[in-house]
């Protein structure tokens, strides 16, 4: 049965009906020149999508569309041509492809390679035209990003390159429920990588014709657990890395506490952040992070606690929180403040063995606050 939307206009109330569209082709195009229909909230992305590739050439073909989260993650979007199972199983070979191809690039070869030829080529949007490279499409995605901002999306871009961790997206105006199995077989048994199906229909009544898209098949949101043993081998190298035995042992009592506590622990090409899930975004807050010795990273090093306020003001439902944690954590003794636009402490392998018990009281602080604005 046709799904309906009821439509209020200047008083007026009156039906949308969804109806077939002339084609798959339509609708990939309507898609193509509209990205912001994805849905990428139920994608487990915050704001609108970039699109950095439109029928870009690839070793494996042309993909049709790739876009750009503000977080750093990749899009990858393939649109089934047809109805039948043949049809799925030929889009889904593609995405893979098209994932191989990316996996491992560098961000330079990848700028270089496939963003600064789609900026140059016919297919950009019309508020990219001008744009020379990836940071200039960032600085046009109406993100707010400041420059610190920028550093750390471009930086989580790099580690999904080299990873592989791409979202993949297939989308179609219907899907059989064998076609979601295969899906959720993929998401159940790949390593790294996400699977979205993404339904297009459109809708006409009252001379108007509209179109929508939403997610009807996705993978279960990766638990901290998940996250926790991915970061294993990560986390052993780490410790492994800190030479002072006591700073190591502090430094292994930190991450457990934030394990107990729930907390993600996101290892990157240069060292961890904690982060915490609020209500207002998909993209969990950074509250603390750990750079092994002789590495910096926009000013922070050792064990950095605090948050970054860029990030904060888009979470403003814990703010009075935050605003309380990183009192707490001003008020830990042997903390240095570190020359960073991140609002943080910096507790060295001198200051870490005494200070850990005090920080992990004021981040259990925060997330029992956090847990109750949820």
């Amino acid at each position: 049965m046709p799904r309906r939307f009821l439509v209020e206009r200047a008083g007026e109330h009156f039906d949308l009906v969804e109806s077939p569209a002339p084609s798959e082709h339509h609708l990939q195009e309507v898609m193509k020149m509209n990205p912001q229909l994805i849905p990428a909230d139920d994608l487990g992305l915050d704001g609108d999508l970039l699109v950095i590739g439109r029928e870009t050439s690839l070793a494996s073909g042309s993909i049709d569309l790739l876009c750009l989260a503000s977080s750093g993650d990749m899009v990858l979007v393939e649109f089934k041509t047809g109805p039948q199972n043949p049809d799925f199983r030929h889009a889904l070979a593609q995405l893979i492809d098209y994932g191989s191809d990316l996996w491992q690039m560098s961000l330079d070869d990848f700028d270089r390679g496939v963003v600064q030829r789609f900026l140059r080529g016919g297919h950009a949007p019309e508020h990219l035209a001008g744009c020379h490279d990836l940071r200039d499409a960032i600085r046009r995605a109406g993100w707010a990003l400041d420059s610190e901002a920028t550093d750390a999306l471009l930086e989580r871009l790099a580690d999904v390159l080299q990873s592989g961790d791409f979202h993949f997206v297939v989308a179609a105006q219907r899907f059989t429920e064998t076609m979601r199995g295969s899906l959720e077989y993929l998401n159940s048994t790949m390593r790294v990588g996400r699977f979205f199906l993404v339904e297009i229909v459109q809708l006409s009544g009252a001379e108007l014709i509209a179109h929508a898209a939403q997610v009807v098949a996705s993978p279960p949101r990766r638990s901290t657990a998940t996250r926790a043993s991915q970061g294993k081998t990560d986390e052993v190298a780490f410790l492994a890395s800190l030479e002072d035995g006591v700073y190591r042992d502090a430094f292994r009592d930190f991450l457990a506490g934030c394990s107990a506590l729930g907390l993600a622990l996101e290892w990157g090409s240069k060292g961890l952040s904690i982060r915490i899930q609020t209500p207002d975004r998909n993209l969990p807050l950074s509250i603390a992070w750990g750079l092994p010795d002789g590495v910096s990273w926009q000013g922070l090093k050792y064990l950095a606690v605090g948050i970054d306020r860029t990030s904060l003001a888009r979470t403003p439902s814990v703010a009075a929180a935050a605003e309380r944690y990183l009192a707490a954590v001003e008020a830990i003794p042997l903390g240095r403040v570190p020359n960073s636009a991140i609002s943080a402490r910096l507790f060295d392998a001198s200051a870490a063995p005494a200070a850990v018990p005090a920080i992990i009281d004021a981040i259990t602080a925060l997330v029992e606050e956090v847990n109750e604005t949820e």
